[in-house]
């Protein structure tokens, strides 16, 4: 089951609005047997805002549940399973996103580029723990296969704007010796530099909140 299903949904965001601001954190789920799993998930990304926080253990989520281990293994069979988790709502949540943005038909090509980018920055904003996960700081001591999944997240996400780009040359807002590739990778680098700094300076420095003239390079 994916992540999606288990933490319940940050609010949409309105894709007519070039700096989103309706994105609010994920709700904390009610105590019930059914969703249990939403609730360990929810707990390790609050306990991930904890800039101070460089190790979470089961251990930890389970005395912040007042639960045994034993109960949490029952609902995922590894930490790395729970941040698994967490990974699989990242990346459905952005790509939710993504495909509303880019099925918007009301949106001008390159507007559509500019919300992308916003969503990206907004969602980081409003979910610090997650953040921690996006940029792949948090899974340094973790397993591997983790950190291999993030770096997964970040082509998947660099080639929906890649495609965004090649639409919006289809459509005549860029020229046809326009380097779709190469301009997807700049925004995702840069994107990717928002977040690092977000976590660096413990979510002091926002992602969100930039002005045109630092996105106007993304759009010429």
């Amino acid at each position: 089951m994916s992540a999606q299903n288990e933490i319940p949904h940050a609010n949409a965001i309105d894709p007519h609005d070039a700096a989103p601001g309706s994105l609010v954190r994920i709700a904390r789920p009610k105590r019930g047997r059914g969703n249990r799993r939403a609730e360990i998930l929810q707990t390790l990304a609050t306990l991930l805002e904890d800039p101070a926080c460089d190790r979470i253990t089961t251990a930890l989520i389970a005395r912040r549940l007042e639960l045994s281990e034993a109960a949490l293994y029952r609902s995922f069979p590894s930490k790395a399973a729970m941040f698994s988790g967490l990974i699989d709502f990242i990346e459905s949540s952005l790509l939710d996103l993504f495909a509303r943005i880019r099925s918007d038909t009301s949106l001008e090509p390159r507007a559509r580029i500019q919300v992308m980018v916003n969503v990206m920055l907004e969602f980081a904003d409003k979910n610090p723990g997650l953040c921690r996960v996006m940029t792949g700081q948090v899974l340094l001591k973790e397993d591997p296969r983790l950190t291999t999944r993030i770096a997964h997240l970040y082509d998947v996400l660099e080639a929906q704007i890649r495609q965004t780009y090649r639409d919006a040359m289809l459509a005549g807002a860029f020229p046809a010796d326009f380097n779709a590739s190469a301009r997807a990778n700049l925004v995702m680098t840069w994107v990717l530099g928002r977040w690092l700094r977000f976590v660096l300076t413990g979510f002091q420095a926002h992602p969100s909140g930039v002005g045109p003239a630092m996105t106007a390079p993304f759009l010429s």
